[in-house]
């Protein structure tokens, strides 16, 4: 790939409107359940396009702050919406050639639609639940129950992941602080790893970044960091999803490849 176009590929990565075959389960030791689907090449027929359940679809990147933030609102869906399936593909995941291949995706989080194996819509950014239902064409059953609220025993948890994205390595670190029943604080750090030979190009990113209005930036030995805090402009125009406990969020950042404490 010619520099230039490397470069380009870059910034498109990191300003971008911004989880294996089998079930994973976002779950606290108190809650019930909830089924999340990963997807890849190998399930995607059977999980999606032969679900008897309508499916919500996501794509995203761990890399992505949107996917993140997204993350309380897939859990919301799947523990109070029995009869709806959430299933993730992890755009960093092996085994996805045909999904790429067949699938458009241009940015991240991009979500799609399904009902009886068709793709209805299709929604790009981070979004509401209400506007997820909606462009599912879903009505809450007026007897269903949400699920009851459990307390979190523990008050603080950090999860750090590695990414790449067409030669751009970064390492992503998301902190969450718990109230007894949500989340009251939220931080995510990205440290950008610019490579030597795009040592020139790294100013030119550093003011697109600080254009961007969606984090603190400040250069670094080795490239650039971004931080979103809890009170930033970006943080508060997704407007996260609170409710999601200790054991959900670590749970649900673990199955999309964080290691967390």
């Amino acid at each position: 790939m010619k520099r230039n176009k490397l470069f380009s590929s870059i910034i498109a990565f990191v300003f971008a409107a911004v989880a294996v075959t089998g079930v994973g389960t976002y779950a606290d030791a108190q809650d019930d359940d909830i089924r999340i689907v990963k997807i890849n090449d190998d399930n995607f027929e059977k999980e999606v396009l032969q679900s008897k359940t309508p499916v919500i679809l996501e794509v995203s990147s761990t890399s992505c702050p949107p996917c993140l933030i997204m993350i309380p609102t897939l859990i919301s869906i799947a523990k109070n919406y029995k009869d709806i399936k959430v299933a993730s593909i992890g755009i960093d995941e092996p085994n996805l050639d045909k999904i790429k291949s067949t699938l458009p995706i241009q940015a991240f989080p991009t979500f799609f639609l399904v009902k009886d194996g068709k793709f209805i819509n299709k929604l790009v950014g981070a979004v509401k639940e209400e506007e997820l239902l909606t462009a599912l064409q879903y009505t809450p059953s007026k007897t269903a129950k949400p699920a009851k609220k459990v307390k979190n025993k523990k008050k603080s948890l950090t999860c750090t992941v590695n990414g790449q994205f067409n030669g751009l390595k970064n390492h992503v670190t998301i902190s969450f602080k718990f109230g007894e029943t949500e989340i009251q604080n939220a931080d995510i750090v990205t440290d950008v790893f610019v490579p030597p030979e795009m040592e020139g190009k790294r100013e030119q990113m550093i003011e697109r970044a600080k254009s961007s209005g969606k984090g603190e930036v400040t250069p670094t030995m080795t490239g650039f960091q971004i931080h979103i805090s809890n009170e930033s402009r970006f943080m508060r125009a997704m407007d996260m999803k609170r409710t999601s406990t200790y054991g959900e969020m670590k749970a649900g950042l673990e199955l999309q490849g964080f290691t967390c404490e």
